[in-house]
C-alpha cells in the first residue's frame, strides 16, 4: 500500500506544472480596487489620470522570468520599472524571492498555477497573506 501512495505522490509532483518561463502581469485586483473605490473618485480629473496612467505604466512592463533558481523581474521604483535579478525557490505553495542586492526576501502564494496562468498574493514580512493577487499569463 506504501509503494501506490509513493507513486501517486510522484505522478503529482510530476504533473504540477513549472513556474519557469515568462509571466507577465495582466491584471491586479489592488490596482482594480484602487481605481474604484471612492477616494479615488473624489481625486481630481488630472490626479486620476496619473494614477491610471502609473498603474497601466505597471501592468504593461511588470513581469517574472524564472529560470532554474535564477528570477529576471521588473519592479516598480521612483516612479520608473526598474529590472532586477535574484533567486528563487518554492516552498511547498509559497514563491520566495531573494534579489541579489538586498538581504531580505519577498515571499508570495501561490494561489494558482497552470500552464497558462499564474496567481500571487503577496505576503507581509509578519506573515500575513494579503487579500489581493497579481495575476500573471505565461508568454
Amino acid at each position: 500500500m506504501n509503494s501506490i501512495l509513493v507513486l501517486i505522490m510522484l505522478v503529482i509532483s510530476f504533473n504540477k506544472p513549472s513556474i519557469e518561463g515568462k509571466w507577465k502581469m495582466n491584471r491586479s485586483e489592488a490596482f482594480e480596487k484602487i481605481l474604484t473605490s471612492n477616494n479615488f473618485q473624489m481625486q481630481d480629473e488630472q490626479q486620476q489620470k496619473a494614477l491610471a496612467e502609473t498603474f497601466n505604466k505597471i501592468l504593461d512592463g511588470y513581469y517574472y522570468d524564472f529560470r532554474k533558481d535564477t528570477v529576471y523581474f521588473t519592479d516598480f521604483k521612483n516612479y520608473e520599472l526598474v529590472e532586477l535579478k535574484g533567486i528563487y525557490w518554492i516552498d511547498s505553495d509559497t514563491l520566495i524571492i531573494g534579489q541579489f542586492d538586498k538581504i531580505k526576501v519577498q515571499k508570495y502564494l501561490i494561489s494558482k498555477i497552470n500552464e497558462k496562468e499564474l496567481h500571487l498574493k503577496l505576503i507581509d514580512p509578519k506573515g500575513a497573506v494579503l487579500d489581493m493577487r497579481w495575476m500573471f499569463k505565461r508568454e
